[in-house]
């Protein structure tokens, strides 16, 4: 699984981090996409990013192609399975299409089963946050996810540049290990002094 990490307060610390999609290589303007509804603001950025982006989130409930690069891999979010259409047509116009799973139940009407099974391409987990989510992304072998940084620990911790990448470091290497990762999963996630929320 390839890990990405979005826009947060601290992206400019973390641009040395190797083995992650770090933005703006993964882009996700969620204030652009989900709060303004500006779709021009983000076709915009996307434009003026191409070259430095390589994934990036296709905006949320459009059901038809937008004049977007071609050189980006694009996450298309699925509120509703009938939205995989959408992944279709830009496939079919020679576009690189993620599916992307909702890890928020309040933004999908489907089960990770449902996704799983009417999903033909890759996978990508939206928004892990807590150990659950991980451990579930892991399950159905999903092959990309996008973390906060809520899942390295409490606001505290976070304030800490050298915790954080030390953080990113080791759940990394937990997750590449083919044989153990459950057992080193769950070590890594329960004996930290961390407010999971779940």
């Amino acid at each position: 699984m390839i890990l990405a990490i979005g826009y947060n307060p601290l992206i400019s610390k973390l641009q040395d981090i190797p083995n992650y999609i770090v933005y703006p290589r993964f882009f996700d303007n969620k204030r652009a996409l989900l709060i303004e509804r500006n779709y021009k603001k983000y076709l915009k950025e996307l434009w003026l990013n191409k070259n430095k982006i390589e994934v990036a989130l296709y905006p949320d409930n459009i059901n038809y192609i937008l004049p977007v690069p071609r050189s980006i891999a694009y996450v298309v979010p699925i509120h509703n399975l009938s939205q995989l259409e959408i992944a279709d047509k830009l496939r079919e116009n020679n576009y690189k299409v993620i599916a992307g799973y909702a890890s928020d139940p309040k933004y999908r009407d489907y089960t990770i089963h449902d996704f799983v099974k009417a999903s033909k391409y890759e996978k990508w987990y939206l928004g892990i946050s807590t150990k659950r989510e991980l451990k579930e992304a892991l399950f159905y072998s999903f092959n990309y996810g996008d973390i906060t940084l809520m899942l390295l620990g409490r606001f505290p911790q976070l304030k800490d540049i050298n915790y954080i990448k030390r953080m990113l470091k080791e759940l990394l290497q937990l997750i590449s290990k083919p044989q153990g990762r459950q057992t080193s999963l769950y070590d890594f996630l329960e004996n930290r002094a961390v407010n999971w929320g779940v």
